[in-house]
């Protein structure tokens, strides 16, 4: 973004000012790339740059918007965008609350996890990465996948007072899976980071290699529908514990009575002591956020603190709509690891039979009031008994309740990694969570199973 356009944001920003025009301009310029797999070769290599102006005008109880997409050629331009969207308010109907402007509490600008060279990263890399998996693993497989990578510069002003945020950050989310022909079973890795060499074929290559005798060598075991001791890896964790938060911690939620935890109240014991969640900017492991969407500079809060429920979340209108302070929302998950080991065969070496499942497949929600989720097994998913991998398992469903999962834990481990939760199908957002590399819990609900992969 340079400097011109800065300059014409804000001198556009201080016209609407000058008129007593209550405004927003969020300017969000996005380089991205994606490159999918299929069939072992590549099938879709493409990139865009896109830019978007979101504005939106308060008046009173009336609230109007309208993204701009391209660039602005003029500071006149800009201006007449705002004075069109200052009349699209003024026809709106009114709200049943009065919505509230953001006011940026202090200039920022930073971009520590900006990476010129994953920014620019030629295709050519992703291609030899994936090259390097088929012909180290296995030509014979069928293979799949997909990685994003880019980054994301934001600018925001409003009408409020003087101050400005810009922001800049990359991304990458990496996926293989490795098919068999004729058996079916799938195999999957997932990688992530904000620099260039964040993403390598070692880390998928091991990870396949580690689990293939296994399911080339072993039968399918069915499930039978019942209870189980379960050991989730990181990528389920990560899916369950930013449902379980966002569903249960998020002020909107909580005070229309929607979440699965509308009957409780701050201090209320709802999960396993072992349970701590945090909404904390500073993890490495995330995609940092400077500012919450009331403008507040964003700073750690506990949200599940040893299991109590510790803190509701409110962004700038729902604070309005319920007369509420708005809290410093990051949008960063980080759930605090235990002190299990590494390696969770480890940890279940004394178990008779635990179900190990790296990660849940089109998880979704038949009950929100009641934290009912329900999704399969699907990937690398085997049995383990006293410690030891037996077989691969067919694909297994779970549905079950947060409170269940994440109240019957049994231990943590010790170590964290980042999973990305990136939507790529809208504007580029980057979005990750810190979770522990394992979870056992007790007494899980397997309520189907098929009888295949």
């Amino acid at each position: 973004m340079n400097e011109k356009t800065k300059s014409m944001i804000t001198e556009a920003r201080d016209m609407a000012q000058n008129r007593g025009i209550m405004a927003s301009i969020n300017y969000h310029r996005e380089n991205s790339h994606l490159m999918r797999i299929g069939n072992n070769s590549v099938s879709l290599n493409t990139s865009e740059e896109l830019t978007r102006i979101d504005i939106e005008v308060i008046q009173g109880r009336k609230k109007g918007t309208h993204t701009h997409l391209g660039e602005i050629d003029s500071v006149d331009e800009l201006f007449n965008t705002i004075l069109k969207v200052s009349e699209k308010a003024g026809k709106s109907a009114e709200m049943d609350f009065e919505p509230v402007l953001t006011v940026i509490e202090a200039n920022v600008e930073t971009e520590a996890q900006y990476d010129e060279a994953l920014d620019n990263l030629n295709p050519s890399v992703k291609e030899q990465v994936y090259s390097a998996i088929f012909k180290n693993v296995g030509e014979d497989y069928n293979y799949s996948g997909s990685w994003s990578s880019g980054s994301t510069e934001t600018f925001s002003v409003t009408t409020a007072n003087k101050n400005s945020a810009w922001h800049r950050l990359t991304d990458q989310q990496f996926m293989c899976v490795l098919k068999h022909p004729e058996k079916m079973w799938e195999l999957a890795s997932w990688q992530t980071g904000t620099k260039a060499g964040d993403v390598t074929a070692e880390v998928t290559i091991n990870e396949f290699k580690s689990i293939l005798p296994t399911y080339e060598n072993r039968e399918g075991f069915g499930v039978e529908p019942g209870n189980y001791k379960v050991v989730l890896g990181s990528q389920a964790i990560g899916e369950l514990i930013g449902m379980t938060v966002w569903i249960g911690c998020a002020g909107r939620m909580w005070e229309m009575k929607m979440g699965w935890t509308a009957d409780k109240n701050i201090g209320d014991n709802i999960l396993h002591p072992s349970v701590t969640v945090l909404d904390d900017p500073t993890s490495d492991q995330i995609f940092s956020e400077p500012l919450s969407d009331s403008g507040m500079l964003t700073r750690t809060q506990t949200m599940i603190d040893k299991g109590r429920f510790a803190g509701l979340l409110y962004d700038r209108n729902t604070a309005s709509k319920y007369g509420k302070k708005a809290t410093p929302n990051a949008g960063c998950l980080v759930m605090r690891p235990g002190d299990g080991p590494s390696d969770f065969l480890e940890a279940v070496r004394d178990i008779d039979r635990v179900l190990y499942i790296p990660a849940i497949h089109y998880m979704n929600m038949p009950n929100m009031s009641k934290g009912i989720f329900t999704g399969s097994s699907r990937f690398s998913a085997v049995l383990v008994e006293k410690g030891k991998i037996v077989s691969p398992i067919f694909s297994s469903r779970i549905t079950d309740q947060f409170e269940n999962i994440f109240g019957n834990v049994l231990a943590i481990s010790s170590e964290t990694v980042s999973v990305n939760t990136s939507n790529t199908y809208g504007r580029r957002a980057p979005s990750a969570v810190s979770v522990p590399t394992w979870m056992l819990i007790d007494d899980v609900k397997i309520t189907d199973c098929a009888d295949s992969f």
